[in-house]
């Protein structure tokens, strides 16, 4: 069956299987999401926050320490059906053992995913109730295009879900981690340093 676009801008190749999409290989624009090659093509925005929040974590890591931080084009293999590429994903040190050369084994610890120009409600719509049903204990959604981030950290057997504007956003998986929301929103980005000087303070 040939691809189609639907809704604008997002690609969907609707019958494919794990086997097709990771013979794909890292250079390959598609996720695995419930059984279909679907590509949403990034946007400037949405590969500039990536950076800056990648930057943020992993230098944060690297000091702190607690586990290990991950960009898109890393998959996170859920089940035969689904390996949805996060645009950033934090493996703690707890599940160092689902870190494949190739893929995640398993559910991250925290994921961030931003929104994506050509469909901005793809990942709220497709993702987050799979990320819900595998218990990812913190999530970020965060859409540029709206100036608000959503975010789901589970307190128990239940998820305590906020939108937010602006104000600062703790990680509950890495406890010391936050962000000021409105960085977000700054054209151009605040300087990463600046920002780590603040976090590591």
């Amino acid at each position: 069956m040939s691809p189609d676009i639907s809704p604008p801008y997002v690609l969907t190749k609707p019958v494919a299987d794990e086997q097709e999409y990771y013979a794909l290989g890292e250079d390959s624009p598609f996720e695995f999401l419930d059984g279909r090659l679907v590509m949403s093509p990034s946007s400037y925005r949405q590969e500039d926050l990536g950076g800056f929040l990648i930057a943020l974590a992993r230098i944060w890591l690297e000091e702190r320490g607690g586990g290990v931080v991950l960009g898109s084009r890393y998959p996170m293999r859920l089940d035969p059906r689904w390996s949805p590429e996060p645009d950033l994903l934090v493996v703690t040190d707890a599940l160092r053992d689902r870190l494949l050369p190739t893929r995640l084994e398993g559910p991250a610890a925290f994921v961030v995913e931003i929104a994506p120009d050509g469909d901005p409600r793809l990942d709220e719509r497709e993702k987050r109730p799979r990320y819900h049903q595998a218990r990812i204990p913190e999530m970020w959604w965060i859409s540029p295009q709206t100036g608000t981030v959503l975010v789901d950290q589970l307190d128990g057997d239940t998820y305590r879900t906020r939108r937010l504007t602006d104000g600062r956003l703790p990680s509950v998986v890495l406890p010391g981690f936050w962000i000021e929301v409105g960085w977000l929103w700054q054209d151009p980005l605040p300087s990463t340093m600046a920002c780590l000087r603040e976090l590591l303070d």
